[in-house]
């Protein structure tokens, strides 16, 4: 490789190096997603060295990224752990990262994340039949196992009869 050549690459590292730093500067990315966005503009050389230079210095770091998308996903966005796991590969993070990120979750948090959501949304349509079953379908788009909602739905239920006695009471 001439001069001129190593040269060049070189300054296209330092870009490179500052446009991740814009980038991370705004929020979080896993290396997936960094890599996405300096291809856009770079080769494929320069994307890897400067991903593993931001993994060095601890600016990306895709279990920890994985941990807080999680804990979005579930908490926030209130979504099943089937439709959490499939976001977080779509970003592009392994699915041994994902396993260990959603295995914080137990199955009991995700009833009570469910039954909190149709407490919150839905507390009109547990009664009626057909309501009943528009809730569990959109407890399911959520990405919430049909056991998980069934249940909730019972709990939710028995804690709204529950404030309706205290209430009248």
């Amino acid at each position: 490789m001439s001069f001129a050549e190593e040269d060049s690459l070189e300054r296209e590292k330092e870009r490179a190096k500052k446009r991740a730093m814009y980038l991370l500067g705004s929020r979080d990315y896993c290396r997936n997603e960094l890599y996405k966005k300096l291809a856009e503009n770079y080769c494929a050389e320069t994307c890897h060295s400067v991903i593993e230079l931001m993994a060095h210095y601890g600016f990306i770091d895709d279990e920890s990224y994985a941990r807080k998308l999680a804990k979005k996903l579930i908490k926030v966005n209130h979504r099943g752990k089937k439709r959490a796991r499939f976001e977080m590969t779509m970003k592009g993070l392994d699915p041994e990262i994902v396993d260990e990120a959603l295995e914080q979750y137990t199955d009991e948090e995700i009833i009570q994340e469910i039954e909190s959501l149709i407490i919150k949304k839905y507390s009109e349509k547990l009664y009626d039949r057909n309501d009943v079953q528009k809730v569990i379908a959109a407890m399911a788009r959520r990405g919430y196992g049909f056991d998980d909602i069934k249940k909730a739905i019972a709990m939710a239920r028995e804690e709204l009869e529950e404030q309706e006695e205290e209430d009248n009471g």
